[in-house]
């Protein structure tokens, strides 16, 4: 239950940096609060930066990485099919929230209104944290990309480990330093919106916009679980029903590594899966299978940007985020918050998203994490379905 701790603290740093940025400097000896909000989301801003390029070149190196080592029949398949829905998944989510926006134009004019913003004092304590590479996060995407490509084209297995252990320290310091963090840091971003005078029309639409994530969450799983029944000649509606226990196993933890051993339990039960297919799928899946995590930073993503930036990204610019994105999530889903997290460089380096854009982004993100994950693990069974008509046939010992 430390995701809805951290859902809470969230909450809380939401309401109190909107109550220190309407009403600080109004009161008297207030003004010394909007030092502290300048300085502090200056330098929280600069620490989590610091961590963004080993994030991007560790996770996206591993992820190409292991996806060209992945070369087994049932392997290769079944990491295919987890990207594959990722994808699609984005895509839906995208093409939904812009027909959303033509549809309701409404909804979003008052919350893109240019106003006159009061000025934020400066920041006194002129105190800054270098990236440890380039300042410029594509640097690091295409690093990750080349190294990835790279140690599929040649053995590397040294710089493999180097990096899979880069991997696993970032994971580390997402867990233990920037996921703490992120409250305080979004609550100093707020209240610079609520300062400037332009919070309320966005938190408007953010509402709405839970509401589309979580509808559009369950009906991405009813067209994966109608797929997987209809391929492999079976009702999915029992299949659903079976699953259901690890989605709110999944929606109170926000882990699907948490989940995983529901999951894989309830799996064995449904009808006619081999024992040693579910052994693999849902291990395998519960780290690849990320969909529904995928899709709601894509709405978000988008409907961030319109409400700060006036507009929505180029097709183009959305084609490359969702290909990035959908490798870089690999392992990330192992860690409540990780998901955003490891998006992050992305969001950052394709999108061009700033401190504002990004507080944002955690906040519509982690609000509905527990519906992402809970998407993204019961949506393992209908993967597994289809691997088990695929590959159900073969003699029992392990992938091919």
């Amino acid at each position: 239950m430390k995701q809805f701790g951290l859902i809470l603290k969230l909450l809380l740093g939401i309401v109190v940096g909107i109550l220190i940025g309407t009403y600080a400097g109004e009161w008297v000896g207030t003004q010394w609060l909007l030092n502290v909000v300048v300085f502090g989301k200056s330098i929280l801003k600069d620490v989590i930066q610091f961590f963004l390029p080993l994030i991007m070149i560790s996770f996206l190196a591993i992820g190409i990485a292991d996806l060209g080592k992945r070369a087994g029949k049932m392997l290769g398949y079944t990491v295919g099919l987890s990207y594959l829905y990722t994808i699609i998944a984005c895509v839906l989510g995208a093409v939904v929230i812009i027909l959303f926006f033509q549809i309701f134009p409404s909804l979003t004019e008052v919350a893109m209104e240019k106003i006159e913003p009061r000025k934020l004092p400066p920041n006194i304590v002129n105190i800054r944290i270098p990236f440890p590479f380039s300042e410029s996060l594509i640097t690091s995407i295409v690093l990750g990309f080349v190294l990835g490509i790279g140690m599929t084209l040649v053995k590397a297995d040294g710089l493999y480990a180097v990096l899979k252990e880069l991997r696993d320290i970032s994971m580390v310091m997402i867990r233990k330093v920037i996921i703490p963090i992120i409250p305080f840091y979004v609550g100093t971003v707020f209240a610079s919106i609520a300062y400037q005078g332009d919070i309320w029309p966005k938190m408007r639409v953010f509402g709405y916009m839970l509401i589309v994530i979580v509808v559009l969450q369950w009906i991405w799983l009813l067209i994966q679980y109608s797929i997987a029944g209809a391929y492999a000649r079976q009702n999915p509606f029992p299949v659903f029903k079976t699953m259901f226990p690890a989605y709110l196993t999944a929606w109170g933890t926000t882990s699907s590594a948490v989940t995983m051993p529901v999951s894989l339990a309830r799996g064995k039960l449904i009808r006619n899966m081999r024992e040693n297919i579910a052994d693999f799928v849902f291990p395998m899946c519960s780290q690849t299978h990320l969909s529904g995590a995928a899709m709601t930073i894509t709405i978000s993503a988008i409907t961030v940007s319109l409400l700060t930036y006036q507009k929505i990204p180029g097709i183009a610019s959305l084609i490359i985020f969702i290909i990035v994105l959908s490798m870089i999530e690999v392992g990330a889903v192992g860690v409540p918050g990780g998901s955003i997290m490891a998006a992050w460089p992305a969001l950052t380096g394709i999108l061009g998203f700033g401190e504002e854009a990004m507080a944002l982004m955690f906040a519509l993100f982690l609000i509905q994490d527990s519906f992402g994950t809970a998407a993204n693990i019961t949506g393992d069974a209908s993967i597994a379905m289809i691997v088990n008509k695929k590959f159900g046939g073969l003699e029992a010992g392990g992938p091919r």
